[in-house]
């Protein structure tokens, strides 16, 4: 007999809860999706209806009390997040919480407690941790197959086709800063897997696109093992991304891999020539359920803690300097 599927409720029907964390759960072996919580009984009859699901909730007490959710998927604003987590899990839910985890490391720290209190499980939506290439190049990395750590990259610039002006990512108060709560906090995760705890971190920010939260940001970072880390992110400018990881003896340079995105590999020893593969794109959203979903069903391994998302939070303030 097969294992009866874990699951999952969603809270969140617009943009990208539609378009790509929906069909991610429903795509996921052993997972599925069995309620949503949306803020319009509209929005939740649409979103039930495109993606199967039976129940849609507008009131959160209501979706909390739902039996058949064993894990619930926050993807709302960045400022529901604390709210919202702590809720789900005092009703006895595993919590999958989109990045970044909260607004401040006081939010995270609340978070981690009433996870702690419960016994339930808190991650944190870091997708690219589950693409199978990136964990190569990271275990190349920290082995030295490119000699010492010095340099890491992260670039990506995408220029939202259309933001409306009261779109909550434009406000502080609401999304922590757009730039570094959209594009960011994905790079610092990566930066923080592949090198360490990061120990200092020097910013800048711009908003001349929008002029509102800041939509441009280039981050310096150092970290423990010596590496020196940067982040080039824009959500004004669309010119794609990539990853470069220069050691001392040799470089490889990935183009796209960023949240599973197709692209290319370029990797030079040193003394040897440049060498270029393809990279296979890669649904690391459903990679991202079927790993919570065997964390809740066979207690594997999290592979982004709650702790992560604070470490990633802390940076987040030192950067934006509130």
């Amino acid at each position: 007999m097969a294992a009866k599927p874990v699951g999952w409720g969603m809270i969140g029907t617009r943009g990208w809860s539609d378009m790509i964390l929906g069909p991610a759960v429903n795509a996921a072996r052993g997972a599925r999706l069995n309620a949503v919580l949306s803020s319009s009984e509209a929005g939740a009859e649409r979103f039930c209806a495109s993606h199967g699901v039976a129940r849609g909730y507008t009131d959160i007490r209501a979706f909390l009390a739902d039996d058949a959710i064993d894990v619930v998927w926050i993807a709302s604003p960045n400022h529901l997040h604390k709210e919202q987590a702590i809720a789900a899990l005092k009703a006895g839910k595993h919590v999958l919480c989109e990045k970044p985890m909260a607004m401040n490391q006081a939010e995270c720290r609340a978070m981690i407690r009433a996870a702690g209190k419960v016994g339930r499980l808190l991650t944190i939506g870091y997708n690219s941790r589950h693409h199978p290439r990136l964990k190569t190049f990271r275990e190349q990395w920290q082995r030295g197959r490119f000699g010492a750590p010095v340099h890491m990259h992260c670039q990506f610039r995408y220029r939202y086709p259309h933001v409306p002006d009261d779109w909550w990512r434009l406000d502080d108060a609401t999304s922590g800063c757009w730039v570094l709560g959209d594009i960011g906090t994905h790079f610092i995760d990566l930066l923080r897997w592949f090198n360490g705890e990061a120990e200092t971190v020097h910013a800048h920010l711009s908003n001349k696109a929008y002029g509102r939260s800041a939509d441009t940001a280039f981050l310096t970072i150092g970290f423990a093992n010596g590496a020196v880390g940067t982040i080039s992110a824009s959500t004004a400018v669309t010119t794609g991304g990539g990853i470069e990881l220069l050691g001392s003896e040799g470089c490889c340079r990935i183009e796209g891999g960023f949240v599973g995105l197709p692209g290319s590999v370029t990797t030079v020893r040193k003394g040897g020539e440049a060498r270029t593969a393809p990279l296979a794109g890669h649904d690391t959203y459903k990679a991202q359920v079927e790993s919570v979903t065997r964390v809740v069903a066979r207690g594997e391994p999290l592979a982004v803690s709650a702790e992560d998302g604070l470490a990633n939070v802390r940076v987040i303030e030192k950067a934006r300097g509130w």
